[in-house]
């Protein structure tokens, strides 16, 4: 990821919408699976606000490789931080109940082997829970200045999970009720640049995420309203489409 916008999230995680709905995604879709007091860790966890809102499945452990986020962690109370990457986690086997990466695969060479390495540190009976961005064909400028290495398919995520070693209790699209406005977006910016390329000299100020276009305030409430709300189907359903997937992912039995 760009540095400047590594700065950005990290600054923004706590109240832009996309953050705040994916959280309460997350914790309401764990809740069935993970019994407090559970051991946690948060790979890849930015500045530590999912792994906060973690915290009420046990202690919870945010592990990343950026001395930001280590800052940012620290000022939040009751967790651990520790140096590491989802292809090398700096703790001994079975060390954790759930082990957790949201919005890293994708960033990553090598998924299977993150995947892996998750396995190798969560529990006989553990968990793996993941997040990632959804269809190859909503590659965006998002994708670019984030680094991605590729957007899912519900197939292709399955086959990583499996490839690992693991089996998928649970996988489902999220992101739905606005999914057909961010496709939208996403495929006609991408008309846009492929008409005037060439056409124009590239903007040295033009780098910039998809979380500048909305600030604090009314919309950026409503927006996390709206997408919290799908947390309440979640709980019952898997939902067929969407902008990312979330899988939760077990040891494959022997």
């Amino acid at each position: 990821m760009e540095s400047s916008l590594y700065d950005e999230y990290v600054r923004i995680e706590d109240i832009h919408w996309w953050f705040r709905g994916r959280r309460k995604i997350i914790t309401t879709m764990l809740r069935p699976y993970v019994r407090p007091p559970a051991r946690i860790i948060d790979v890849g966890s930015g500045g530590g606000a999912v792994a906060q809102a973690l915290q009420e499945f046990g202690h919870v452990t945010a592990c990343d490789i950026d001395v930001r986020c280590a800052a940012s962690v620290s000022r939040r109370p009751g967790m651990s931080f520790a140096y590491g990457t989802a292809e090398a986690i700096p703790f001994a086997d079975g060390s954790f109940d759930l082990v957790t990466a949201f919005d890293v695969l994708e960033h990553l060479d090598d998924d299977v082997r993150a995947l892996k390495e998750m396995a190798r540190v969560a529990s006989p009976q553990g968990l793996i829970a993941v997040t990632v961005p959804a269809y190859p064909w909503m590659w965006g400028r998002q994708d670019e200045v984030s680094h991605h290495r590729r957007r899912y398919t519900g197939r292709s995520l399955r086959r990583a999970i499996i490839g690992a070693g693991l089996h998928p209790r649970r996988l489902t699209a999220f992101n739905t009720i606005l999914f057909p406005g961010i496709a939208a977006l996403r495929v006609s910016r991408r008309l846009a640049r492929r008409f005037t390329e060439g056409t124009r000299a590239p903007d040295p100020a033009g780098l910039s995420s998809d979380f500048s276009m909305t600030k604090p305030g009314p919309l950026n409430d409503l927006l996390s309203a709206t997408f919290s709300a799908e947390a309440a189907v979640l709980r019952v359903l898997d939902l067929p489409v969407g902008v990312s997937l979330l899988a939760i992912a077990e040891h494959a039995a022997s």
